[in-house]
């Protein structure tokens, strides 16, 4: 029931930004936030025109009276993919709108929320970044010398990223740095443990600051008219591949003017079904951590990840882009299934197994290679990446009208 006779139009739009900035904090797409906004000031007998962008939220609020509208605008300066401060938030609309909570108190509540520290403490997130890479190894055609190798070079990397986090001035340098460890740390592994490829371990060292699911999800924002917001995100993307990439590039060029070989990228045949299996207990784990699911809600990113593991099993013999098309289209329906029985955001379950299907790796690969000068396979390889991303954008549309959510979030 409307409450607008005893709320008023400031406390409402108030309300409102500070929700907004804080999902919008935690991961929420703009094209999500800017429906959920408008839904809940329409719960309270408003009307809402809401503008979202990764970096900014614009609401102007109407009352029911046609009265002069309200104007508000916040700047958005830290995002992440926080999935246990997404579901609290989640919690604590929904018990604004079933009226089990007044907006004053919810208030209060979102701002204990964003004060609240990370779920998981840094040893546990370093222990995710070890996990994560070996597991990626794996994947990328790696054994399980590779997954070791590239679980240290996770280890290093995470490591440099949180002394970095320290210093605001050299934190818009992460990327480029990241490179350099990724790439020095291959390096010297390589070495030090000859015959391993230098490939593999790089992509699996960085896996952790690939932004393939930047990209999709601004290839979704775009696909859902958010043109700013998702070109932003789209670019944003871009800059954080070239950044890595310079970075990897000055390790090579320096260990060419030494007169080091380059060891060439060495075909695998598939790890047995029992190591990758075993790769996939460690990504998903590594990519709950990451995303801030606690421990009670660990099990979601397992349950993500096998069904993503099993339909990737399927489709196997299938053109990359339909594979992924189906498997989107899968774990759309089953997070969407998810947030049917639970009444807790669908994010939740696509999140960590959209981590296993972004094509973080090949459009990296893409970029080295057009860089690298080999024009024509790198052209096509940027369309390949653009062709994987849409599909699987498309699967998990086609997943909300074939199963739909019943919640915005």
């Amino acid at each position: 029931m409307p409450r607008s006779k005893e709320l008023s139009a400031q406390l409402l739009l108030d309300y409102l930004v500070e929700l907004g900035s804080a999902l919008m904090s935690a991961g929420c797409p703009t094209h999500r936030l800017e429906e959920l906004l408008v839904a809940l000031a329409g719960h309270e007998g408003h009307f809402a025109d809401v503008f979202a962008l990764p970096t900014g939220l614009f609401i102007s609020l109407r009352t029911p009276q046609g009265e002069a509208s309200l104007l508000a605008m916040v700047r958005v300066t830290t995002w992440s993919n926080d999935l246990e401060r997404l579901a609290e938030l989640d919690e604590l609309m929904n018990a604004v709108a079933d009226g089990k909570l007044d907006i004053p108190q919810a208030r209060v509540r979102i701002r204990e929320v964003q004060k609240k520290p990370p779920v998981w403490a840094a040893p546990w997130m370093l222990l995710a970044a070890i996990a994560s890479s070996a597991g990626a190894a794996v994947t990328f055609g790696g054994d399980l010398i590779d997954a070791a190798l590239a679980g240290a070079g996770g280890l290093v990397l995470r490591l440099s990223m949180l002394r970095l986090s320290a210093s605001s001035g050299v934190r818009v340098l992460e990327n480029f740095i990241g490179g350099l460890v990724a790439a020095l740390t291959a390096w010297f592994a390589s070495v030090v443990w000859p015959g391993h490829s230098r490939e593999v371990l790089v992509l699996a060292i960085i896996i952790q600051l690939l932004p393939g699911l930047t990209l999709t999800v601004g290839l979704s924002e775009l696909t859902y008219r958010n043109l700013v917001a998702g070109t932003a995100r789209v670019m944003h993307a871009g800059v954080t591949l070239l950044s890595l990439i310079f970075g990897i590039a000055v390790v090579v060029s320096f260990e060419t003017s030494l007169g080091a070989q380059t060891t060439a990228t060495i075909a695998r045949e598939a790890a047995p079904f029992a190591v990758q299996l075993l790769a996939l207990l460690f990504a998903s784990f590594g990519f709950g951590v990451m995303m801030g699911l606690p421990p009670r809600r660990l099990f979601i990113a397992f349950m993500s990840g096998g069904l993503v593991f099993a339909i990737t099993a399927l489709t196997r013999p299938l053109p990359t882009a339909h594979a992924v098309f189906l498997n989107a289209l899968v774990l759309g329906i089953g997070g969407n299934l998810f947030a049917r029985v639970t009444s807790r955001p669908a994010q939740l379950f696509h999140m960590p197994g959209m981590l296993l299907l972004v094509p973080g790796a090949l459009s990296f690969r893409s970029l080295d290679t057009l860089l690298a000068g080999d024009a024509v396979v790198g052209i096509r390889g940027v369309a390949d990446v653009i062709l994987v991303a849409v599909a699987l954008v498309m699967g998990l549309l086609v997943a909300n009208v074939a199963l739909p959510a019943r919640k915005v979030l």
